[in-house]
């Protein structure tokens, strides 16, 4: 009696401590549930936002509103659930301060949104301050969830060993050990069936999560692209109403200009004056040819590519005093104004970052057919530039051609050495409609 009482002492002691370790692995797993549940409410928050940056629609921002109202709740839960752990506690305040930062953002780009200042949201999000907010989250949500996992393992391990006292102490009764080990072996199915299916529906979210990264990157690439065409048509647009409306004003002051002096007496007082502002109107021409020029060259209308990179390398020489020469298959070379826009505005941004950084003696700008390739090369004898030092996020040059490489699904490529010059090409795979 004494041996079966001390047995049933320590069988219902044992059984306590399982009751209480069975808690302790439930609370470990809401805690990994609410730590994946603010990391979806996060990426549901963030995914409205582009939705309503992209379109200006306002029910994108419904799953942001669902979001920001929810995850207050949630980081409470995550709070009294983990108030045992101190690694857990200081994580959870990390969290908390990144998540206050991120929807702070967020709120920023749609208000900008709401007030229409697309060229600041741009700016925003070439400035990646959202993109390092986001990593700096996921770092810790991750970390979160690994310390939980693993105090979930210590749990699921004092439980096991629980069971295991349960088990020793009840073969005296056994009975009470058949039905213990099978409470026990039932419960532990239903534990692991569980986190079976948790882990089936992380592993579908992930999908469905890399999925949406991956249809929100094509769009955003897509914008760019279509802000640079908005841009070019813009620059022609502007250009064309500085030649006829400026153009023909200048035209008109400067013939009626004439005809007043024609009118006076060659030695009248007023002759010079006159000279002097026929000589301010010319200089206004000339200003608006070199404005036009800047903004849409005529030549690459006109003549077309090769004879526009000829025209720009000698305004670069004349500009700058460093001899620029042109290489190219065909002098005739006509394409497309996609093609011919892209290569223009490629070489002209190399040739600027040339004339601000290289120091070069000498540039060779080409554009020669490879096989079934289009590649323009600009290569400079300067000081050359080291492609393993991280990207400057203010420098938007090489980002620019890049991007407009990519628009007509082309490759871009930078190389250097320090001392040695730099080389960039841009490989175009040719189009049969890109020869005019």
């Amino acid at each position: 009696m004494l041996f079966n009482g001390v047995a049933l002492y320590t069988a219902e002691r044992s059984f306590g401590a399982l009751r209480e370790t069975a808690g302790w692995v439930r609370d470990s797993q809401r805690a990994e549930n609410l730590v994946e549940h603010v990391y979806r409410l996060t990426v549901d928050a963030e995914t409205g936002q582009r939705g309503y940056l992209l379109t200006g629609d306002s029910t994108f921002l419904e799953p942001y509103s669902r979001a920001r109202d929810q995850i207050g709740d949630k980081l409470k839960q995550l709070r009294e659930l983990t108030a045992d752990n101190p690694a857990q506690v200081s994580q959870l305040a990390t969290i908390s301060a990144l998540l206050a930062t991120r929807f702070e953002q967020m709120e920023r780009t749609i208000a900008l949104k709401r007030e229409q200042r697309d060229g600041a949201i741009r700016d925003f999000l070439l400035s990646r301050e959202g993109n390092v907010t986001m990593d700096s989250l996921r770092l810790a949500l991750g970390g979160m969830a690994a310390e939980a996992l693993r105090q979930h393992e210590r749990r699921l391990q004092a439980f096991t060993d629980n069971l295991e006292t349960v088990r020793l102490g009840f073969l005296v009764e056994l009975g009470i050990n058949v039905f213990l080990v099978v409470l026990g072996v039932a419960f532990l199915a239903q534990e692991l069936n569980r986190r079976r299916r948790e882990i089936r529906d992380a592993q579908q979210a992930g999908a469905h999560l890399a999925m949406a990264v991956q249809e929100r990157t094509a769009e955003l690439t897509e914008l760019s692209h279509y802000l640079q065409r908005l841009q070019e048509d813009d620059k022609s647009k502007i250009a064309r109403e500085i030649h006829d409306d400026l153009g023909g004003t200048l035209a008109a002051a400067k013939i009626n200009l004439q005809l007043l002096a024609d009118k006076i007496a060659p030695e009248h007082a007023q002759q010079p004056r006159i000279a002097r502002i026929m000589a301010g109107i010319d200089e206004a021409v000339r200003m608006k040819r070199r404005i036009i020029e800047s903004l849409r060259p005529t030549v690459l209308d006109s003549l077309g590519i090769g004879p526009a990179l000829k025209w720009q390398c000698a305004q670069f020489s004349s500009r700058w005093g460093t001899p620029c020469r042109v290489e190219l298959d065909d002098e005739n070379l006509r394409l497309s104004p996609d093609y011919s826009t892209t290569f223009y505005r490629i070489a002209q941004e190399a040739l600027t970052n040339i004339s601000k950084y290289a120091k070069a003696k000498n540039v060779v700008v080409s554009l020669r057919q490879h096989g079934d390739d289009w590649v323009l090369r600009i290569a400079d004898d300067g000081v050359g530039i080291d492609t393993a030092t991280p990207h400057n996020p203010s420098a938007h040059g090489v980002v620019s051609m890049r991007e407009r490489a990519r628009a007509l699904h082309g490759v871009f490529s930078i190389e250097g050495k320090a001392g040695r010059g730099t080389v960039i090409e841009v490989s175009v795979r040719i189009d049969p409609r890109a020869a005019d």
